[in-house]
């Protein structure tokens, strides 16, 4: 994979798409179920909770630098 380019999850279907830094401002689709991706909302500036189904894919998966502050109820 090329360092300028990241992978956006559709928050519709799943799919896995490949952005080029090239196309980070545009206007862009999903290319199974052509659900607008935003990457704003994709990748927000605030926090976000991560439950243990989806922990590999927020943050080990995760491409740029992660921030994680574990919580417990107790």
């Amino acid at each position: 994979m090329n360092d300028e380019s990241i992978i956006a999850i559709c928050p519709r279907c799943g799919a896995k798409n490949r952005v080029p830094r090239s196309r980070w401002a545009d206007r862009l689709k999903c290319g199974r179920c052509k659900e607008a991706l935003d990457l704003r909302d994709l990748y927000p500036g605030k926090t976000i909770d991560v439950t243990d189904p989806v922990f590999q894919r927020e943050v080990v998966d995760f491409k740029g630098p992660v921030v994680v502050d574990f919580t417990a109820p107790w």
